[in-house]
């Protein structure tokens, strides 16, 4: 009797340890589901504010919406799910749109907007 209950709580303990072992896996894979999808949406936010300068009427707007576009752009690249391909499109985004800043700053307006055009070209080549 007390052998038949020892095998059977030792059964319990091994039925937990794999249902434990099932649901940390499945949270690893969760959490580099969302790192994913957080680096997609940051890409997304970049494209978009890079479009936005591209279409902005003056300098100074130009230039705020290329920062913006540049923090979503430095979030995609500290990323560790992105290939060193993929890597150099954002380096060179990003240049570009500190380019755009600068003219922006400086009312260069169609040299900004060039820049911005740049920036937004290299993070769609990410996406693809």
């Amino acid at each position: 009797m007390l052998a038949d209950t020892v095998r059977a709580s030792e059964f319990c303990f091994k039925k937990i340890k794999i249902i434990k072992i099932f649901y940390s896996c499945l949270l690893i894979i969760l959490l580099f589901s969302l790192s994913a999808c957080l680096a997609e949406n940051h890409l997304h936010q970049a494209i978009r504010y890079s479009e936005a300068a591209i279409m902005a009427d003056d300098g100074k707007t130009i230039s705020k919406h290329s920062e913006i576009a540049k923090i979503h752009a430095l979030l995609v690249q500290n990323q560790k799910n992105i290939s060193s391909a993929d890597r150099i499109h954002m380096a060179v985004g990003i240049v570009s749109l500190d380019q755009a800043i600068e003219k922006g700053k400086y009312e260069a307006d169609d040299s900004a907007r060039k820049a911005a055009r740049t920036a937004m070209f290299h993070f769609k080549e990410v996406r693809q």
